[in-house]
């Protein structure tokens, strides 16, 4: 199947879910790299900064941001080259490295994790809207109500594609930065009329809390290649990951780490509103819920099509869009922290074994669909080293291990070897399990 022979109405709605993207639809890096920085400004993202800055301090927190960030910039960037070598998105590179259907297993998890986001996202615009529409026009809505409205809306906008995610992004994470810039100077300004507390409540040790920052993005650079697969050349690939992932991701946390501090309340909207933001802070909560969802419900999209390549992308879409709005209604807010360690301690080792898979085992070689048809079965020695990450993280966090006091690192140094040693007499046959 050649992609010149695809129409625009057609492209629009399928999205190269499973064929790659030529190179006349690619796009520069920064674009790319505002997508996931508009994910930077969620409130879930708000929400782990002012956690972490309540369990480490300030001067701990932000030393676990920039690390985490910058491990997590550094994987993005070799993510995503992978995904603009091959020009597949995620979902489908996981099939080339885990076999047809062991990558199903994978794939099945990113779907839920993606689920996970868009119901925690879902949840908050309804609280959100509820307050608002109550404060300010002296209204009463149901939360079901606000649910479906709200995944209308999203759904309606996801299923257009990638360049409608491009576009609007663009035009909303300025404005959010601009938010979020008040709100540090709302906070300066509070903390030289009022005491900052000096008490941390010591939660969370520093390896924990640099793993929650990457598990707060880990998933968006295991997929990077949904987004990567568009940028045109390898330093866009920089761009894309530096930008959101260590720069947007780590100024979004201090400000609200600092907030929350200078307030002395662990609650987003709660801190926001005690800093005299008012509308502004509605505005922010309700916009950046919409831009996430926006990103996750595009992703979770491509996972399920991955699983099910019988049904049409548009279908995967409103099918995802029902589950997660389901899925708002498990509070995982409740158990946001944990939330995150979870997702580090699953996603990060499959990022590392389809970057050893295609730089080293494979030596560069593209990807193929003619490949793909012949790789039906799973990909033990893949399953393995997820194994062997997924084991390494959790007996690091349990103490039995230490090799750099962080989880998620522990856990690449002893994926990217074992997949390697695993695979080394197979490098020349690499489609082969």
């Amino acid at each position: 199947m050649t992609d010149e022979h695809i129409s625009p109405s057609t492209t629009s709605l399928n999205d190269y879910a499973t064929t790659p993207v030529p190179q006349s639809e690619t796009v520069n890096g920064v674009g790319i790299g505002m997508i996931n920085g508009g994910l930077a400004f969620a409130v879930p993202g708000l929400i782990t900064g002012i956690e972490l800055g309540d369990a480490l301090g300030l001067k701990q927190s932000i030393f676990a941001f920039l690390l985490g960030g910058f491990a997590l910039a550094v994987l993005g960037t070799v993510t995503g080259l992978v995904g603009m070598h091959n020009r597949f998105s995620s979902c489908m590179t996981i099939k080339f490295v885990f076999g047809s259907s062991g990558a199903n297993v994978i794939n099945l998890a990113f779907v839920l994790s993606l689920l996970g986001w868009y119901g925690i996202n879902v949840d908050l615009f309804s609280q959100v809207s509820q307050q608002l529409l109550l404060t300010h026009a002296e209204v009463t809505a149901q939360a079901w109500q606000l649910e479906v409205l709200f995944g209308l809306l999203i759904t309606v906008i996801t299923i257009w594609g990638f360049k409608t995610i491009e576009r609007i992004t663009n035009l909303l994470v300025p404005i959010l930065f601009a938010i979020v810039m008040y709100l540090l100077v709302r906070s300066f300004g509070y903390a030289d009329t009022n005491p900052t507390p000096e008490e941390v409540s010591a939660s969370l040790s520093f390896g924990e809390g640099v793993s929650a920052v990457v598990g707060s993005f880990i998933v968006s650079v295991v997929l990077m290649p949904d987004f990567s697969r568009y940028a045109a050349k390898p330093i866009d690939t920089v761009y894309a990951s530096f930008l959101p992932f260590l720069l947007i991701n780590s100024f979004v946390y201090v400000v609200a780490a600092f907030a929350g501090i200078v307030v002395a309340d662990s609650d987003i909207l709660s801190v926001m509103l005690v800093l005299g933001l008012g509308g502004l802070a509605f505005f922010l909560l309700l916009i950046s819920c919409c831009v996430t969802n926006v990103i996750n419900l595009y992703s979770c999209g491509l996972g399920i099509i991955a699983i099910f390549p019988k049904c049409k992308e548009w279908q995967c879409i409103v099918a995802a869009g029902l589950l997660g709005t389901v899925v708002a209604s498990f509070n995982l807010l409740d158990n946001f922290t944990n939330f995150l360690f979870g997702l580090s301690i699953i996603f990060t080792p499959v990022a590392a074994i389809y970057v050893v898979d295609f730089f080293i085992v494979r030596r560069g070689e593209k990807y193929s669909l003619a490949l793909l048809e012949h790789n039906k079965q799973v990909n033990k020695r893949a399953i393995i080293a997820w194994m062997v990450g997924i084991a390494t993280s959790t007996a690091s966090n349990q103490g039995w291990i230490t090799l750099t006091t962080i989880e998620v690192f522990d856990a690449v140094l002893l994926t990217l070897p074992t997949y390697y040693l695993l695979s080394r007499n197979t490098i020349s046959v690499p489609q082969q399990i």
